[in-house]
Order: C-alpha cells, then structure tokens, then sequence
C-alpha cells in the first residue's frame, strides 16, 4: 500500500517539476509562456503515454 502511494505521489509531482525545471533551467528560449508550453507539450508527448501504459498495464492485470 505505501509503494503504491509513493507512485501516486511520484507522478502527480512529475508534471510541476518538469514545467519548473523548464522555465529555470532556459530550454526553451521564448518568454515564459513559451516555456511552459512547450514544457506541457514535451510532457504530454513523452511522459503522460508511458504513464497512461503503466496504469493500463496495472488494470489488465488486476482484470486478470
């Protein structure tokens, strides 16, 4: 119960951080808009599928 509240806990602040490391960090090199745009679209590009994968992956086998 505790690990699967620690990856609850891990995915929900991967999204702030991301944008907050994108807007510090200068990646992208527009004004602050920009960043947080093209950080939302980077996340919803790579992270949020391998995400979603592990969620349905988890429902198959409980279904199972």
């Amino acid at each position: 119960m505790k690990a699967q509240k620690a990856v609850i806990y891990f995915t929900i602040a991967l999204v702030p951080l991301f944008i907050i490391f994108t807007v510090l960090g200068g990646i992208a090199k527009e004004t602050e808009g920009g960043a947080i745009q093209r950080s939302v679209e980077w996340l919803t590009t790579y992270i949020l599928p391998w995400i979603f994968l592990y969620w349905f992956i988890k429902l198959v086998r409980k279904i199972k």
